[in-house]
């Protein structure tokens, strides 16, 4: 057996027994507490809080009631009601589909750990298609072992690692139009799943729109032409078509089921579980969730998100006009950072979508190791510090410091990441060996602006808008 073949194995192996471990570490959280034990200082205390199980009771997915047709969301306090969960509707679906086998919410937590089992697998083959053994950022470390089962994350995750599959590693045999469409659909179901890969989305149709081609003789002539164009509508068009089709029948059959998620999530309020720069930073004004200033909080993560994110797009838009070349990739990551820290939530499990982005791109060890020990120091003081509230004691204990520390590292580092991706080369082809000169390396563009990799090899692939050198 070849060794290649044999790592991705261990690869898989590995990503599969992290899920495990996680699962195992969040079944306690499946069964009654003892009695006398406050249930936030049992649940705290063994840090297996999931997401999964808790929304089994929570949205009485025993009834087994499909999601969102019957959906409603009212009542004092507002709650969902008749299969309405807080997700994007295939996220819906899909709690649905694998919650229909478990009678509790014990069994729904393992059958979501089984599925969750093989979609590592299918993320971990496809990274290591795309970067070779930097698969293994993804696979042995902690995020995997620590959030495979806690939410649903992995699903968007995966969608996400496709469309930078196709994009990238994509056979030469395929036709260019087709990659392109493929790349969107796959961000377009990453966003039907959960909302953040719709930027990746419009990150590639910026490099549709302003990647040179061969019709485009003189490297100074102004971007344009309808096989651009045409490519840029194929990728949006796909990507729509799949956000669409996941959404428009559940609107027009019960729209306040459908509207629901909206409502839902446009009225959570920013509190210490959103791990949000806004509630740390802006105490004690932020810790009444029923004050008038939760508005203001709110208005300050959606204005300084979108502005951040705009500016990513304009860096990549000078960067593809001047380059002919548009780093839509190493944008996509940018835009991403820029969202987990601008916007009103930060959930731990977020570090399963940087995962990606820290084997696609050549970031540095160092920087990867830094975030994922503050990601473990943050999730570790924010269990044990509830845990201690949770016994009546007060004042400023080790975990209270740690968790304290680590929101803002976290932030400072997602902030030098946004500057860092943009700036990062991608991860060459496995088993091409990286040279000195690999940035002065020419590619000859083909008639869809795909670059055709100058590396030898008896395969030659075609990436979408990404420097073959890098």
């Amino acid at each position: 057996m070849r060794p290649r073949l044999l790592e991705r194995l261990a690869m898989c192996l590995v990503a599969v027994v992290g899920t495990v471990l996680n699962l195992v570490q969040k079944l306690p959280c499946t069964v009654s507490e003892p009695p006398g034990v406050p249930r936030v200082a049992y649940v705290s205390q063994y840090a297996c809080w999931s997401d999964v199980a808790a929304i089994w009771n929570h949205r009485q997915l025993g009834e087994h009631l499909f999601p969102y047709v019957t959906g409603t969301y009212g009542g004092d306090p507002p709650v969902l009601g008749g299969g309405s969960v807080e997700y994007p509707t295939l996220t819906g679906i899909w709690i649905w589909a694998t919650a229909l086998p478990a009678d509790s919410a014990k069994q729904f937590l393992v059958v979501t750990a089984l599925v969750a089992a093989v979609l590592v697998v299918l993320v971990t083959l496809m990274l290591a298609r795309i970067a070779g053994r930097r698969a293994w950022v993804f696979a042995a470390t902690p995020p995997v072992m620590l959030y495979a089962v806690y939410n649903w994350d992995l699903l968007p995750v995966l969608c996400t690692v496709a469309g930078l599959l196709v994009a990238t590693r994509a056979p030469g045999r395929w036709p260019p139009l087709l990659r392109w469409g493929l790349a969107g659909a796959a961000f377009g179901a990453g966003g039907a799943f959960k909302l953040y890969p719709l930027m990746f989305l419009a990150a590639l149709v910026l490099a549709a729109v302003l990647d040179r081609d061969t019709a485009d003789a003189p490297d100074d002539r102004p971007p344009g032409g309808p096989g651009r164009y045409r490519r840029a509508a194929v990728a949006l068009g796909s990507g729509l078509a799949v956000v669409l089709a996941a959404n428009v029948p559940f609107a027009l059959v019960n729209a306040e089921g459908w509207w629901s998620v909206v409502e839902y999530q446009a009225q959570r309020p920013i509190d210490s579980s959103t791990l949000s720069i806004w509630y740390y930073g802006l105490l004690p004004w932020s810790s009444d969730p029923a004050s008038p200033f939760q508005d203001t909080m709110a208005t300050l993560a959606t204005v300084s998100t979108a502005v951040g994110l705009l500016a990513v797009l304009v860096v990549a838009v000078v960067l593809g006009v001047r380059t002919g070349r548009t780093p839509w990739v190493q944008a996509s990551a940018a835009m991403l950072c820029v969202y987990m820290v601008c916007n009103k939530v930060d959930s731990p499990q977020y570090v399963l979508w940087l995962l990606p982005f820290f084997v696609v791109l050549r970031l540095g060890g160092w920087w990867i190791a830094a975030y994922l020990v503050t990601d473990v120091a943050l999730t570790t003081g924010f269990f044990r510090n509830l845990y201690y509230s949770a016994l009546g004691v007060t004042g400023g204990t080790w975990a209270l410091q740690l968790f304290t520390a680590a929101i803002w590292i976290r932030a400072v580092l997602l902030v030098v990441f946004v500057v860092r991706f943009l700036r990062a080369p991608v991860a060459p082809r496995p088993g091409i060996p990286r040279r000195r000169d690999d940035r002065s390396r020419s590619a000859a563009p083909d008639r869809d602006g795909e670059v055709l990799s100058a590396a030898p090899g008896p395969e030659v692939p075609r990436t979408i808008g990404v420097d073959p050198a890098g």
